[in-house]
C-alpha cells in the first residue's frame, strides 16, 4: 500500500515525539500536525493496516521496526533538506522547514547519500574555513533577480544573458549574432515586423534584430 505525504507526516510526527522521550498519543500528535483528533485516528488507522504502527482504541502510539525505519528516512532527509536551505540558501528556519516539508517526501535513497555527502562537506568546509565556501556563500548572499525571456522584457532596459535555451541552428545563430553567455544587451525594443513582432537591442556595440521565437531562447538578467 503505498503511503501518501500527509500519511508519512504521522510517521515523523510519531518518531519525533518519541525522540524527546515520550510516549505519542492521538492529543499530542493532533497538536504537532494542527489537525483534529479524528484526522489523526484515521491516519492511524490505515498506518495499523499496514503494521507500521501499533495503536489500541484510546491507547499509546507506537511504531513497528518497519514503521521506525519510514519514519527516520523521512525524519533524516527533513533534516538534510532544512540544514541545506539555512545554510546554504539563507533561509529562515520557519521558512526552511515548510519548504523541506514538501520536499521530502519525494526524495529517493540516492538522493538522500548525496544530501548527506554534501552537508558533510559543508561542515568541514566550514571547520576549515575554505575560501571556496566563502564564495559561494558571497554570490548567494547577492543574488540577483531570476531570468527572464528577452521576449518578456520591458522596453529600454538593459540586462545580461544568463543562457541560451536554444538548439543545433539557431544556437549558432544567436552565437553568431553575439547573443552569448555574460555579454550585455542594452535599448531592448519591440517592434511589429512584417511577420509578427520583432525584437532589436544592442548588444555590444552592435544593434540586432530578432523574432519573437529567438527572442525567447535569450534568457536575460535584467539590470
Amino acid at each position: 500500500m503505498a503511503l501518501t505525504a500527509r500519511v508519512e507526516d504521522y510517521l515523523e510526527a510519531v518518531l519525533e515525539i518519541e525522540m524527546t522521550g515520550d510516549i505519542a498519543t492521538v492529543t499530542q500528535i493532533a497538536k504537532n500536525l494542527g489537525v483534529t483528533k479524528a484526522t489523526v485516528t484515521a491516519a492511524l488507522n490505515r498506518l495499523k493496516l499496514v503494521n507500521l504502527l501499533e495503536h489500541e482504541r484510546y491507547g499509546d502510539v507506537l511504531l513497528t521496526n518497519e514503521g521506525r525505519q519510514k519514519a527516520l528516512a523521512v525524519y533524516r532527509r527533513h533534516e538534510f533538506l532544512t540544514d541545506f536551505f539555512v545554510r546554504i540558501l539563507g533561509f529562515s528556519r520557519d521558512r526552511a522547514q515548510k519548504v523541506s516539508c514538501v520536499m521530502e517526501h519525494e526524495i529517493d535513497a540516492n538522493t538522500e547519500r548525496r544530501l548527506a555527502a554534501f552537508t558533510d562537506a559543508l561542515t568541514q568546509a566550514e571547520r576549515s574555513n575554505e575560501g571556496w565556501l566563502r564564495d559561494l556563500q558571497a554570490k548567494l548572499d547577492s543574488a540577483t533577480e531570476l531570468p527572464l525571456p528577452l521576449c518578456m522584457a520591458e522596453e529600454n532596459r538593459s540586462g545580461t544573458i544568463a543562457r541560451l535555451t536554444a538548439q543545433y541552428e539557431l544556437r549558432k545563430r544567436l552565437h553568431g549574432l553575439g547573443f552569448l553567455p555574460g555579454a550585455r544587451v542594452e535599448r531592448i525594443r519591440k517592434e511589429q515586423g512584417a511577420r509578427g513582432y520583432v525584437f532589436s537591442a544592442f548588444v555590444g556595440s552592435d544593434e540586432r534584430s530578432i523574432s519573437v521565437a529567438e527572442a525567447s531562447a535569450v534568457w536575460l538578467y535584467m539590470d
